[in-house]
């Protein structure tokens, strides 16, 4: 009786204490903790509850090595219940904790076979042996892991007839495949990956929901990944798909017992994983609309507002990056992208590249700020040039390394000669001896002339590489002197001559050319942070433009005439050159005309007199576009070296060096080619070749 007695009131006890927190916005957590060890004190506890209360306390502990004891606790109890669902889900929690020791791993998958029962058990194990494999897989630094993952499972997969062996070998194969396409992007296959996912997905299909529903998670994280990947409109429906299917996995899965009566970890976590999907869906502006992309913001907006982390912070900015872009909030995007970049560990080089390539995205959308914009991009060189000295210096070190080895080997090979050659001296005669000797020498002889030549070339690599870095440093500082002084012109002209403009001492009369004056300097300075930008944005991507059938010989016609009219002063004259009435080609009518523009501007810039050529054929499946000039010429050996970054051959010659270099990346994404015909003797004939289609 007095039993009976004691357990409903701690019984009753409990109800309070729990009816309490879940009413509480805060709760002391090490005072909680104190009160449920205090209850487990109490022997009338039945094991349900005790069961119950030691998850609490796993939810509860910050330490790793508490919260595992805890859950062994909770495990012991699952066992002795034979509860197969605080057993399944007691065990997954162990074996991604030991993940990466095989021993307690091993453990804790054997304790499974023993005590999982029923018809799901198959599925149960599949994912305790597949979901450590996939963690590991994920969080592996080189593809080896990966490659040795599928050997492993290839030696010990079971008749795939068995749904549950093959679902647990679909998850080892697909997240072993995203590890080396990760390394290796060139042997990717998003759709293999795809198939394979979708495979997992239709084998669990059938299964109730507290046994599906980890299989459906990681179906539903990595399709939308695969797709959103894709970067089509079809397969960017399709992501958002995913994740508002994943939005409702997350939600039915707190509705599960073994999740629905923790307290500590119940709100928390769902709206933690609600998040996540929330900040994947700013992703995809365009597809959800407006009304939804400002409820997401919202709700993120409130519930990351009382969070002070570093990563919480970093979350959010990122997510709202993406929300001011699409809603087109630039003010707020820069302000964003700022922030991100002024936590941003300076020696994390990976996370700047990124975020400064964000920013020159968002002034070329914004079409301000060009000052900034110019900074981001002489960051984002910087740090592509240092990150590609650093991965030089690695080769450089493998390759002293490999070089060692060789070397050990060599010396190997020479003492076992050695020994094999006093033996012999017992065994055989002498000519034999002298025999062997001599090839030995011959053979000895070879590879040390193998191993010299290896050097030889090596040493020459490294001294090309170092040329090509102190080349690069070069060009990088008359770069930067030279846009020093393309800068400081006209701005010094704006300056000088508004400054005149306000003067009360000189007429209206003197006055009257100043705006004309200050608009044409205001011109070039924006012309030139436009043209650095253009580079930019040209550089970050190889696709092709969208191109349709033009007719290219009025354009051709125009921009000579648009020549003519601008350098109307200049002794130069202007011949258009055609035997077609049309042409047409597929092309993007507006990067041809950049293009044709600014070779027909190089013309005239480089001529003080004498003739421009324009000439217009179509032969051999190719449009031949040529502009040829009288001028100054460019050496043949220079034919090259005018099309790379920031090169003038001429210091003294106003110009940023990138012009030739932005026209060869617009050709190419064209689909064409554009080269100096150095058979062009008279000054500089620079071809445009367009393929047609047929």
């Amino acid at each position: 009786m007095i039993n009976y007695l004691v357990r409903t009131i701690m019984v009753f006890w409990l109800v309070l204490f729990c009816l309490r927190i879940n009413s509480a916005q805060e709760i002391d957590i090490n005072q909680t903790r104190k009160n449920l060890l205090e209850t487990l004190q109490n022997n009338a506890i039945a094991p349900q509850q005790k069961m119950e209360l030691y998850v609490d306390l796993y939810d509860l502990s910050d330490d790793a090595a508490t919260k595992c004891a805890y859950i062994r606790e909770s495990l012991k109890l699952a066992i002795q219940l034979k509860n197969q669902i605080y057993i399944f889900e007691t065990l997954d929690i162990l074996c991604r904790n030991y993940k990466d020791e095989p021993d307690s791993l091993h453990y804790y998958q054997r304790i499974g076979e023993e005590h999982l029962e029923g018809p799901y058990k198959g599925f149960y194990m599949a994912w305790l042996k597949a979901f450590p494999s996939v963690c590991k897989m994920d969080e592996a630094e080189k593809p080896d892991e990966a490659n040795e993952e599928i050997t492993r499972y290839k030696h010990h997969k079971a008749n795939l007839s068995d749904k549950s062996q093959e679902v647990q070998w679909e998850m080892i194969l697909c997240s072993a495949m995203e590890c080396v396409s990760y390394f290796s992007p060139s042997v990717a296959n998003s759709e293999d990956r795809i198939v394979h996912l979708k495979n997992i997905h239709q084998l669990v299909s059938g299964l109730p929901f507290e046994v599906s529903y980890k299989f459906d998670w990681y179906y539903l994280t990595r399709v939308e990944f695969l797709h959103r990947a894709e970067g089509k409109r079809d397969e960017n429906v399709k992501a958002v798909e995913a994740l508002e299917q994943l939005e409702q996995l997350y939600d039915n899965q707190f509705e599960l017992p073994f999740y629905k009566r923790r307290a500590y970890i119940r709100i928390r976590s769902r709206e933690a994983l609600r998040m996540g999907v929330y900040s994947e869906m700013l992703y995809f502006g365009e597809i959800i609309g407006r009304k939804k992309a400002d409820e997401i913001y919202f709700r993120m907006k409130e519930y990351y507002q009382d969070k002070t982390s570093v990563e919480s912070k970093e979350t959010f900015g990122a997510a709202a990056f993406r929300y001011y872009l699409y809603t087109t909030q630039y003010d707020l995007a820069m302000q964003t992208v700022n922030e991100l970049l002024e936590r941003t560990d300076s020696a994390d080089t990976n996370r700047r590249t990124e975020l400064l390539a964000k920013k020159i995205s968002l002034i070329s959308q914004w079409k301000q700020h060009y000052k900034e914009g110019f900074e981001a991009f002489w960051d984002y060189t910087n740090l592509m040039e240092d990150s590609h000295v650093e991965e030089t210096n690695k080769q450089l070190a493998e390759m002293r390394s490999l070089f060692e080895v060789d070397k050990l080997k060599i010396e190997q090979a020479e003492l076992q000669a050695r020994y094999h050659r006093i033996t012999l001296v017992v065994l055989v005669v002498l000519l034999l001896i002298f025999f062997i000797w001599s090839l030995y020498q011959y053979r000895l002889t070879k590879r040390l002339k193998a191993t010299k030549q290896a050097l030889i070339l090596s040493n020459k690599k490294v001294a090309e590489e170092s040329e090509r870095a102190k080349a690069s440093d070069r060009m990088k500082t008359e770069f930067l002197q030279s846009m020093c002084h393309e800068i400081r012109t006209p701005l010094n002209a704006i300056c000088g001559f508004s400054t005149l403009l306000l003067n009360e001492d000189l007429d209206q009369e003197e006055k009257k050319d100043f705006p004309v004056i200050i608009e044409k300097n205001s011109n070039q300075l924006t012309e030139l942070f436009e043209d650095i930008l253009q580079v930019s944005d040209l550089s970050s991507s190889l696709e092709l433009f969208p191109m349709e059938q033009v007719d290219v010989l009025p354009i051709c016609v125009e921009l000579l005439d648009i020549c003519k009219e601008r350098a109307v002063a200049a002794k130069l004259t202007y011949i258009f050159e055609s035997a077609l009435s049309e042409c047409s080609v597929k092309t993007n009518a507006q990067y041809l005309q950049r293009v044709v523009e600014h070779l027909l501007n190089n013309a005239v810039k480089f001529t003080t007199a004498g003739t421009i050529r324009m000439s217009l054929s179509h032969a051999g499946g190719k449009v031949h576009i040529a502009v040829s000039d009288t001028g100054i010429g460019v050496p043949a050996d220079k034919a090259e070296y005018i099309f790379d970054r920031f090169t003038k051959l001429d210091e003294f010659t106003p110009g940023t060096g990138l012009g030739l270099y932005s026209c060869r990346l617009i050709v190419t994404r064209l689909g064409g080619s554009i080269y100096l015909d150095t058979s062009y003797q008279d000054g500089a004939r620079f071809c445009i070749d367009l393929p047609v289609e047929e």
